[in-house]
């Protein structure tokens, strides 16, 4: 019979046997094992946790740089602790790198932008171009990225030339224009030059980007036409280089889609004039794209012919008058305007001209829209002036910013001089006797308005004697027809476009506005405003804003007729500059800032969607139209964000900086509201500020407008060194831009 086994539990331990096991070892064991697997599982999960929270923080504080705070930035780079052991591991290696990779450049870039919009400082946003050129380093130097988006909204790989462009930090841009890699930079960079005013420095970038041979259309096209701004061999060289532009355009597609190519073919001429060689012919049987800017180049080959001189220079002038008088004969549809310029040259240098022609060209046939029916965002209704009986074109006068020229060659460049010379010659021949009584009254309108243009276009040059001499002509032709603020407002505007803006004021704080429409007082109040405003008499133009606003509200509810469309766009520009302007001069409790009726000014909880997007940029957008509330929502915005405290007003400014694009016509007031989102009492520079709200928005305006605006802007808030800064860049590109042979080059270069 077998015993019972040693240890197996059923007997005790056999006198002199080995010791028993305790009863908590295996436990212990089975606790060391599980305290060794956590170990494990900790030493290779808590990484990858640590990855995890470091992205949630750094994510966080990120997203505060642009949430209401205070002056001092965020300094996020401390969250790169997370990433520290986990770089170093190789299962985590690849996030953690990525990831303090992606804080890194999101850290350095935050604080050049802040020093542009959270406290803008121009030589902090010269200390911080060093972080954003260390970001770029690393990011080429490690992943080469062209995104992140871990930490927050995607971004590119950075780039100071691209950050700069998009702050309009022109410092930056003009210092070391050879540097930036990329073509639209570089546009950005000849564009800088030009808004200061220095032309030589435009030119030599110029000459610099010419010799490293650029490809892209747009580069070339800009280095091209500032070359042609310079000495005649800078000049013949910008022609051949556009030359292959034109014949490129003009005989490829790409993705099916082609560009026109008429407006470098007007730059191209102009720069051959300049050279004093000849233009390389036209391309023949263009294959694609269209010859466009055609009745720009067609007054620009009366110009050149007339100053060319020499043997056969006056048959090339006949030619190219006649085919003019061709083109406002055929059925080639001409917008208004570039219909009255080209009328103006025919006018003028038409020695052939007899009366009864001159009354046909005059008289267009009803459909098409009348001679004086011409400023974009004028006043009020234009009077139908060609049409004979119809008002003198007075009655639209346009303020005075709505004088400042547009971008680009749509319309023909025709100078003050010339268009004074076309309206007395119009005059003289309404006085022939071989006319009817509508003929001639055809006439008269025609050298009214053809006055009024010129008076806009001399004061433009700078020349503001003589657009009142030029107004003064026109009184006289239509005293009946002008009431007196219309004249007064014109004379204003004149004075204000030269720079004589004591005398401009003068003008319109002493008018009559008793026997004046709704739309015509409006405007000369606003007028009186904003020139009020520019004199540091700040609670006048206050008032003056708001009975203009009054005024133009009790216009707009004048219901005109379908046939009157540009009296509708003129009242509902009107209408949002008045609006505009009321809201940056009133203040309350001496005057509501917004019209009543208007929303109530208060802020979302979400302060990055503050700002609705308007439709200034495309009128003809679905949120502009007239039954939308887009543009009420966003003044009651702009009206919160203005006495918001200072923290939100931070914030704020960076939700107006992403939704720039949508700047209205009414630029001057839009430009001192914005700068009331600083507090004035140490919060930044209004400047860098501008510079950087306005970056984008600057494309869509005449480089002459932006610099108007600003220097107007200046003076709203009392600031008279930059008032001085930007006059004086406006005062040099209204110099490039008044000479005859550089005017074409100037309208397509944007000046």
């Amino acid at each position: 019979m077998r015993g019972p086994r040693d240890n197996d539990g059923s007997a005790g331990p056999r006198e002199g046997g080995a010791a028993a096991r305790p009863p908590w070892r295996r436990p212990a064991v089975a606790a060391l094992a599980a305290a060794g697997a956590a170990s494990i599982a900790i030493a290779f999960l808590g990484p990858v946790t640590a990855v995890r929270a470091g992205t949630r923080h750094a994510a966080a504080c990120l997203a505060s740089i642009e949430a209401p705070r205070g002056p001092a930035l965020p300094d996020c780079r401390p969250e790169l602790r997370w990433f520290a052991l986990p770089s170093r591991l190789s299962w985590t290696y690849e996030a953690a790198s990525a990831l303090s990779e992606e804080l890194g450049v999101r850290a350095a870039v935050a604080e050049y932008v802040d020093a542009a919009v959270g406290r803008p400082d121009r030589a902090a946003l010269a200390r911080a171009t060093g972080g954003v050129e260390t970001a770029r380093a690393m990011v080429a130097a490690g992943s080469r990225r062209i995104t992140f988006e871990e930490l927050g909204p995607a971004c590119g790989a950075p780039s100071l030339g691209r950050e700069a462009a998009r702050l309009g930090d022109r410092r930056t841009l003009l210092e070391q224009p050879d540097r930036w890699p990329d073509w639209h930079v570089r546009v950005h960079a000849l564009r800088a030059a030009l808004l200061e005013g220095d032309l030589e420095r435009a030119i030599e970038i110029a000459r610099s980007y010419a010799g490293m041979d650029p490809r892209d259309e747009d580069l070339r096209t800009t280095v091209s036409a500032v070359l042609c701004l310079g000495t005649a061999e800078e000049a013949k060289r910008g022609a051949a280089l556009l030359s292959l532009i034109e014949e490129n355009r003009a005989s490829k597609r790409h993705a099916g889609m082609a560009r026109d190519w008429g407006d470098v073919r007007a730059v191209i001429d102009a720069c051959a004039a300049r050279a004093g060689v000849e233009p390389p012919p036209m391309p023949e049987n263009p294959e694609a794209g269209v010859a466009s800017a055609v009745a720009a180049r067609a007054a620009q080959r009366v110009r050149l012919a007339a100053a060319a001189g020499g043997e056969g220079a006056a048959e090339a002038k006949q030619r190219a008058v006649r085919a003019i008088r061709d083109l406002l004969g055929s059925a080639v549809a001409l917008e208004p305007r570039a219909r009255a310029d080209l009328l103006a040259v025919v006018l003028a240098e038409d020695d052939r001209l007899d009366a009864a022609a001159a009354a046909a060209l005059a008289r267009p046939e009803p459909e098409v829209d009348d001679l004086a029916a011409g400023e974009d965002n004028g006043a009020a209704a234009h009077g139908a002036a060609a049409h004979g009986a119809a008002p003198a074109p007075w009655v639209g006068s346009p303020l005075a910013a709505d004088w400042l020229p547009e971008r680009g060659l749509e319309r023909p460049v025709v100078s003050g001089a010339l268009r004074a010379r076309a309206a007395a010659r119009a005059v003289e021949l309404a006085g022939s006797p071989l006319l009817s009584p509508a003929e001639g009254d055809a006439l008269r309108a025609a050298a009214v308005a053809l006055a009024l243009h010129a008076a806009r276009a001399l004061a433009l040059e700078g020349d503001a004697p003589r657009a009142i001499d030029a107004l003064d002509h026109a009184d006289a032709l239509a005293p009946a027809l002008a009431p007196e603020a219309a004249r007064a407002l014109a004379r204003s505007s004149a004075w204000a476009v030269a720079g004589d803006r004591a005398r401009a004021i003068e003008i319109v704080e002493r008018v009559d506005l008793a026997a004046a429409p709704p739309a015509l007082r409006a405007a000369v109040l606003l007028q009186r405003a904003e020139l009020l405003a520019s004199q540091g008499r700040g609670l006048e133009a206050a008032r003056a804003a708001v009975l203009a606003d009054d005024e133009a509200a009790r216009a707009a509810s004048i219901r005109l007729p379908r046939e009157a469309p540009h009296a509708s766009a003129g009242l509902a520009a009107l209408d949002a500059r008045a609006r505009w302007t009321r809201l940056a001069l009133a203040r309350p409790p001496a005057a509501s800032p917004l019209r009543q009726g208007s929303p109530p000014a208060q802020l979302p909880a979400d302060l990055s969607a503050a700002f609705p997007w308007v439709g200034f940029a495309r009128p003809d957008a679905p949120w502009a139209r007239d039954d939308q509330p887009a543009l009420a929502r966003a003044l009651a915005a702009w009206s919160a964000a203005r006495d918001a405290t200072p923290p939100e007003r931070r914030a704020l400014r960076y939700a107006a900086l992403r939704r720039r694009g949508d700047a209205p016509r009414a630029l001057v007031p839009y430009a001192a509201l914005a700068a009331q989102l600083l507090d004035g009492d140490g919060d930044g520079d209004p400047e860098v500020w501008l510079d950087a709200f306005l970056a984008l928005d600057a494309a869509r305006f005449s480089l002459r407008h932006t610099t108007f605006a600003r220097a107007e802007a200046a003076r709203w808030r009392g600031d008279t060194e930059s008032a001085a800064a930007w006059q004086r860049r406006y005062e040099a590109l209204r110099a490039v831009a008044s000479d005859p042979t550089r005017a074409e080059i100037a309208g397509y270069l944007g000046l």
